[in-house]
């Protein structure tokens, strides 16, 4: 049997060889090559998709409504169905185990009301892995979005930037807290984007269309022009089988001291145990709390 990749292929220097040997439909090869050249790629997840966006609207409204001002909710796969099955859209993990050569398992959702307005970065700083690179985003509309709703602004290309760590950005402390992420990456960040030139684009997409990212993409959202505005959406995180699980933000990556994660696996059930060459990893005794209170507080209704 072979070895998983330690590249993703699609970031890899040998994205041809690869896409010889594995003879992918048409629509497979260009969901990968498109993943590689920009670093982005979308997916038309179908009509029986956009009916289950309807669903997640109808389930995830009722919260917004109770809490005027609130623009998010984080894992509501625990409480929905319909976002459940979202998250774990056979079609995305299909797709993405071609583009990484490893399966793939959904681990965060976040249901967003409005735009968030969040400036730009990579989600390599909030999670990442070991192999690096082998995590991903992927942003489904639940309805149409409008030009003043704050669409999904990115700059394509970035993903091929090395990997930027809280070291990187100044922090010499043996554990960096988020206080150091807003003080020292996001600037240094900003910087080193504005010294690549690389254009930026909005992500106009249509309901029951997914917008997948690789990791280390520049992302965030545009500003909100249209105050009565709403750009529901769903973003889900994805990992990748037999890796280290971590946050960046609160690790020192060069001294190897990771924060490591214990992630859910939304499709299977359970939890992705941490693994580095092949054995598995005790991840430490507060992300495996923290994980089972979460399944144990939530919310006994599932909608």
């Amino acid at each position: 049997m072979s070895s998983p990749p330690s590249v993703p292929p699609f970031e890899g220097a040998d994205l041809e060889a690869y896409l010889a040997a594995h003879r992918f439909d048409a629509g497979t090869e260009a969901f990968v090559r498109s993943l590689s050249e920009k670093g982005y790629a979308l997916v038309d997840l179908g009509d029986e998709a956009r009916a289950l966006c309807d669903r997640a609207v109808a389930d995830t409204d009722p919260h917004f409504a109770r809490r005027p001002g609130a623009n998010r909710i984080q894992d509501a796969w625990l409480r929905s169905r319909a976002v459940r099955r979202l998250a774990a859209w056979p079609e995305v993990a299909r797709l993405l185990q071609a583009a990484y050569g490893r399966r793939a398992f959904p681990f965060q959702t976040l249901n967003f009301l409005r735009g968030s307005q969040q400036g730009l970065h990579p989600d390599t700083i909030h999670f990442h892995s070991v192999p690096e690179r082998f995590m991903c985003g992927v942003w489904i509309a639940l309805e149409d979005v409008q030009p003043g709703a704050g669409p999904l602004v990115y700059r394509p290309g970035s993903h091929r930037l090395p990997v930027m760590t809280m070291r990187d950005a100044g922090v010499n402390e043996p554990r960096p807290t988020p206080e150091h992420y807003e003080s020292h990456f996001v600037k240094r960040f900003a910087e080193r984007l504005a010294a690549t030139g690389l254009p930026e684009e909005l992500a106009l997409v249509k309901k029951g269309w997914a917008f997948v990212w690789a990791a280390n993409l520049a992302h965030g959202g545009s500003p909100v022009t249209d105050p009565a505005s709403t750009r529901r959406s769903l973003v889900v995180h994805w990992y990748f089988d037999d890796c280290l699980y971590y946050t960046p933000m609160v690790s020192d990556v060069d001294a190897e001291r990771l924060a490591l994660r214990l992630p859910a696996d939304i499709a299977a059930g359970g939890w992705a145990w941490p693994r580095r060459g092949g054995r598995a990893v005790f991840p430490g005794v507060k992300p495996l709390v923290a994980e089972f209170l979460k399944r144990v507080l939530r919310p006994l209704h599932i909608l």
